[in-house]
């Protein structure tokens, strides 16, 4: 009686497994990753991810297509490929995300002998400038003209080492767009497209210890394996009219918060008193 059991069971099994095989199984893996951030002036910045796929047989493309006509969230591309990479690679944590797109292109370059299909599904969204910390961009108004900007490495949602390192996957192209008027310049890792820059390109700056990148390019690329414990600043000259343009408007904030503050009412019947006893003792010198 048990061997039957025991017999039976195994068929049992058997006939599953034969059912799941032929069960039709999404195959999908990434071939390459390009970010481009584009930051602005006041520390915001524009993302587009373009993350090309691989689509193995038949199925898969039909799921693809199948996905790309009706859905257009994270959730769901993220489980029907199986990617681990499909995702925006800005964390939540740090930064806010808004304006998210999910830009799927149609099938493209399919070899018919080997079943396979690329295609490109483009993810994009805006960070907006940093509040209270926290964002992609730190921006320091630390001269009265001149501000300073930093990326903040551990918005970046690419694993990370103990000792600060970022890991890329493998494809993987990470390029950073600055203002053409963007100074000093500096990053711990020397940009892919900078490996051939002559030297002149570079200053040293004996007073902070620092080498700076002084050449044309404001596009920087980085592409391997690994940034070791990744940095990136720059400073920004603003024209001399924005520190007037900022005088007056701190004068007329101050005056503001001053009239319809708390003592607003106070203040005001101090300067109606001392205008009206200015007007009185004018009257009598004239009199007199």
């Amino acid at each position: 009686m048990g061997n039957s059991y025991a017999v039976r069971a195994a068929a049992i099994m058997l006939f599953a497994l034969l059912l799941l095989s032929g069960l039709p199984r999404a195959d999908f893996s990434m071939k390459s990753l390009s970010m481009f951030v584009n930051i602005n002036l006041d520390g915001s910045a524009n993302v587009d991810e373009q993350l090309e796929i691989v689509i193995n047989g038949s199925q898969s493309r039909d799921l693809y297509d199948a996905t790309r006509a009706s859905y257009s969230d994270l959730t769901t591309w993220k489980n029907r490929t199986g990617l681990a990479e499909m995702r925006h690679h800005v964390t939540r944590a740090k930064a806010e995300v808004t304006d998210l797109r999910i830009i799927p292109q149609a099938v493209d370059r399919c070899n018919s002998f080997l079943g396979t299909c690329y295609a490109i599904v483009a993810i994009d969204y805006n960070i907006p400038a940093t509040q209270n910390g926290s964002g992609l961009i730190k921006v320091e108004r630390y001269k009265p003209r001149t501000l300073r900007y930093s990326l903040q490495q551990d918005a970046l949602s690419f694993e990370q080492t103990e000792t600060g390192d970022l890991i890329l996957p493998t494809g993987t192209v990470i390029s950073l767009s600055i203002p053409q008027n963007s100074e000093k310049i500096f990053f711990s890792t020397v940009p892919t497209n900078l490996a051939s820059e002559p030297e002149e390109d570079f200053k040293y700056d004996s007073t902070s210890n620092t080498r700076y990148y002084i050449g044309p390019k404001r596009i920087f690329k980085w592409s391997g394996n690994a940034l070791s414990k990744f940095q990136f600043t720059y400073e920004v000259e603003l024209p001399l009219e924005t520190e007037v343009v900022d005088f007056f408007v701190g004068s007329q904030n101050a005056v503001s918060d001053t009239i319809f503050g708390p003592q607003g009412m106070a203040a005001l019947f101090i300067i109606l008193a001392a205008a009206v006893s200015f007007y009185y003792v004018n009257k009598v010198n004239n009199q007199g």
